[in-house]
């Protein structure tokens, strides 16, 4: 019977030092490991807004790659699978609705910013597919009205080529589906979609809507949820192996916390890979699929923390 073995190792970036203008309260989310596994990128407040930042594996050397300009709130950056570009989703200045987010390439080094989306209200949360020639992210783009609140909009998986063009759809949710992540052998796609029924929301507040995991085929049939639980469960990824998907979930019941999970994609064999009290979630596997990034932190009321840890994910046969 094969079992998961997840032994905690803390990568802390959150550090006061010269090379930082760390505020107190400061978040640092969505880490992202390069290819060659010698840098991550994340999305970090530590400036006193919201940029993208990159630090070496062990957690030195912390810089901030770009800030957005004019633009702002540069969020969920994502590496290429070559390492030469990442793509990420920002507030353009020209936005016209409230809930606007777009969709951006740039080069490794924070350079040649290139915009790949162009239509009013939310696209983010961009993955790159295993070879690197489709971006997937989720859109309100077919909702009927975006005057709405987002949560009450219609946001679906959508997939572009790596330049922008060709745009497919993936779903008809009629409801929020986000964080789509392309399996490996580009034939399914995990996503979190919110659903009707009874469920919590991240700080346990009861409702009529739960947010939960689904995998699908990249044509949008055939799709399951994989986590069913009323917790709220978000953030999905694949190991590169294509056989886990990694989510965050705060099923153990504390406020504002959650842990990580790991699943078969047809929804067998839940494991929890985390304990404690820290809260855990954005999990990214690395390229060798065996460690795991992760933004660790508190959320107490209107006080917000994060920092980037990792922990190793090493099945093995007992």
């Amino acid at each position: 019977m094969k079992k998961l073995i997840a032994s905690a190792l803390s990568l802390t970036l959150l550090i006061a030092n010269a090379d930082t203008q760390q505020i107190l309260g400061a978040s640092d989310n969505y880490p992202s490991l390069s290819p060659d596994g010698k840098t991550i990128i994340f999305t970090s407040t530590r400036s006193g807004r919201r940029a993208i930042w990159a630090a070496d594996a062990d957690g030195k050397m912390v810089r901030m790659i770009f800030e957005g300009g004019a633009d702002t709130d540069p969020v969920t950056p994502d590496w290429s699978p070559d390492g030469r570009k990442i793509v990420f989703a920002m507030t353009p200045s020209d936005a016209t609705n409230p809930d606007e987010s777009e969709i951006y390439v740039m080069s490794a080094n924070g350079s040649d910013i290139r915009r790949l989306t162009r239509v009013p209200g939310d696209d983010s949360h961009p993955h790159w597919s295993a070879g690197g020639k489709r971006i997937f992210f989720n859109s309100a783009r077919q909702t009927p009205d975006l005057k709405k609140p987002w949560s009450a909009q219609w946001i679906d998986i959508f997939s572009m080529a790596a330049d922008g063009s060709d745009i497919r759809r993936h779903t008809d949710c009629r409801s929020v589906c986000t964080y789509p992540s392309l399996s490996p052998d580009g034939k399914y796609v995990v996503y979190r979609k919110v659903i009707d029924g009874l469920g919590l929301s991240w700080d346990l507040s009861p409702g009529n809507r739960n947010s939960e995991i689904f995998v699908g085929l990249v044509d949008g049939s055939s799709s399951i949820n994989i986590s069913n639980n009323p917790a709220y469960d978000g953030w999905p990824t694949w190991t590169p192996d294509g056989r886990w998907v990694i989510y965050a979930s705060n099923r153990e019941k504390l406020a504002n916390t959650g842990q990580i999970y790991a699943v078969r994609p047809d929804g067998s064999e839940i494991r929890r890979l985390t304990h404690g009290q820290w809260s855990r979630a954005q999990p990214r596997v690395d390229a060798t699929g065996k460690k795991v990034y992760v933004a660790e932190g508190i959320e107490q009321g209107d006080f917000e923390t994060y920092h980037i840890a990792s922990f190793t994910f090493l099945p093995s046969v007992e």
